[in-house]
C-alpha cells in the first residue's frame, strides 16, 4: 500500500505561539518521544500527541544519521530550536520553520511510551532513519474489520446486498484514488471570517489561481488576491489555507488497511440525485493527513459521510469533520465538504472535483470559511522544471 500525503490538510493559524523556554532568548525547548529522524530534519511527539518538526543544522554532531546511530524510536529527548525562515523539506513534505540548536537525551521510554509511538504506522512518515523494534512491543491499534456496519457489526453479519454495494464502492474508489487523473483547472476561493462575539460572516478576500494537479500533488500558479498578483508562496497567505478537495480524501475512507469504520446509512439525495449514504469514522492519527500550523502537526480523529452513486459506486460528495485538537494547537474544529462530477476534457469525461467548502474555528474564537470552485478543467502538460509542493 502506498498512501500519499501530498494533500495533508494545512491550516495556517492567525498567530503562531512562540514560547521561549530555556537556552538563548527567542529559542524554544520541547520534550517528548523521538518519532522521526530524517537526513535533514527531526520530529518528536509531545505528551499531548502534537508532533514538533525542526530541520537539523549542517553539523556532524546533529546530523540525522548521527542521531539515528545513537538513539531509538520512542526515546525521551529534549530539543532546543531557533526560528528560521521557512524552508521546504521534501522528505517531511512540509515547510520547516525551526532549526535544532541542542539535542539532549533524557531517558529510555517506558513500555507504554514506546507502544504509543509505535502505534503510528510507518506509512505515515517519509524517511525515518531510527531503528524500529520488531518484537516485544505490539501497536495498540489495529484496523477494523472490512465493511463494519451500523446494522450488522462486521461484514459477516451485514445484509448481503448492502455488503456487496459497499465492497463495490470500495473497489471503484480505491481504483480511482490509485489513479487520480492529472489535470489543470482554474481555482477560485472566496474567504469569509467571523467571530464568536459577532457571528455574521464578513467577506475577507478572493484567491484565484491556476492549479495543476499531478499524481496526488498540486501546484498553484498565477495566484491573485483580490485581483492583484500574489508573488509569495501560497502558504504565506494569512488565515486558513486549504490543501484538500482534490480526491485524496477518498483513499483514507476506503483503504481496507486503514482504521476507518464505515456504516451504511441508507438512501439519500444530493443535488437532486438519488445516492447511497455511508457514515465513516477514523481515530486520531489514522490514515487522513495531519494538520500543520507552523512547526506543529497533529492528526485528529475524523468522522463524516460519503454519498455514492448506484450502481456506479463513485463518491459524489464527501463531508468530513475533525475535532478534539490539543489545547496548544490553536484551533478547535474543521469541517470540509467536497463534490465531484463528470467533467468533459477534450473528447473524454473524467470524474473530477468541482467544488470544496471549508469551515474552521480557532481557539481564539475566530472563524474562517472558504468556498472553492474548480472550473475550466483541462489536460495537464508536464514540465520538467516544475516542483510540486
Amino acid at each position: 500500500m502506498g498512501l500519499r500525503w501530498a494533500f495533508c490538510t494545512v491550516v495556517a493559524a492567525p498567530a503562531l505561539l512562540w514560547r521561549p523556554c530555556g537556552g538563548s532568548a527567542g529559542e524554544l525547548a520541547f520534550s517528548g518521544s523521538l518519532q522521526v529522524a530524517g537526513h535533514e530534519s527531526i520530529c518528536i511527539r509531545l505528551p499531548d500527541q502534537r508532533l514538533i518538526n525542526a530541520r537539523l543544522p549542517n553539523t556532524s554532531r546533529l546530523a540525522g544519521v548521527a542521531i539515528a546511530a545513537r538513539y531509538n524510536i520512542g526515546d525521551q529527548v529534549q530539543i532546543s530550536c531557533k526560528p528560521v525562515e521557512p524552508v521546504w523539506d521534501a522528505e517531511a513534505g512540509m515547510y520547516q520553520s525551526l532549526e535544532v540548536t541542542k539535542f539532549r537525551f533524557l531517558r529510555p521510554p517506558t513500555r507504554g511510551e514506546r507502544a504509543n509511538v509505535l502505534a503510528y504506522r510507518p506509512w505515515r512518515t517519509g524517511v525515518n532513519l531510527l531503528r524500529r523494534p520488531t518484537a516485544g512491543v505490539s501497536p495498540n491499534r489495529s484496523p477494523p474489520d472490512k465493511g463494519k456496519s451500523a446494522a450488522g457489526g462486521t461484514a459477516g453479519g451485514m445484509d448481503a446486498a448492502v455488503q456487496s454495494k459497499l465492497e463495490h464502492a470500495r473497489e471503484v474508489n480505491m481504483a480511482y484514488a490509485s489513479n487520480l487523473p492529472n489535470f489543470v483547472a482554474d481555482e477560485t476561493a472566496k474567504r469569509y471570517t467571523s467571530h464568536d462575539s459577532s457571528p455574521q460572516w464578513r467577506y475577507r478576500d478572493t484567491i484565484e489561481s491556476e492549479i495543476a494537479f499531478q499524481g496526488g500533488r498540486a501546484l498553484r500558479l498565477h495566484i491573485r488576491q483580490n485581483g492583484k498578483p500574489w508573488d509569495r508562496p501560497f502558504q504565506a497567505l494569512r488565515g486558513f489555507t486549504w490543501y484538500g478537495g482534490f480526491g485524496t480524501e477518498i483513499e483514507p475512507v476506503f483503504e481496507p488497511e486503514c482504521p476507518t469504520a464505515i456504516e451504511y446509512q441508507g438512501p439519500a439525495e444530493v443535488r437532486g440525485q438519488p445516492l447511497l449514504a455511508y457514515r465513516f469514522s477514523s481515530p486520531a492519527d489514522g490514515c487522513f493527513g495531519p494538520f500543520t500550523a507552523g512547526y506543529q502537526r497533529y492528526n485528529p480523529a475524523r468522522s463524516g459521510h460519503v454519498f455514492v452513486d448506484d450502481p456506479g459506486g463513485h463518491v459524489v460528495q464527501l463531508d468530513e469533520e475533525a475535532t478534539a485538537f490539543p489545547a496548544e494547537f490553536g484551533f478547535v474544529q474543521r469541517k470540509e465538504e467536497v463534490s465531484w462530477d463528470n467533467v468533459k476534457i477534450g473528447d473524454a469525461s473524467h470524474w473530477l472535483p468541482i467544488r470544496a467548502d471549508f469551515v474552521v474555528l480557532y481557539s481564539s474564537g475566530e472563524w474562517w470559511r472558504v468556498e472553492v470552485e474548480y472550473r475550466n478543467h483541462r489536460h495537464f502538460e508536464a514540465s520538467a522544471n516544475i516542483a510540486f509542493h
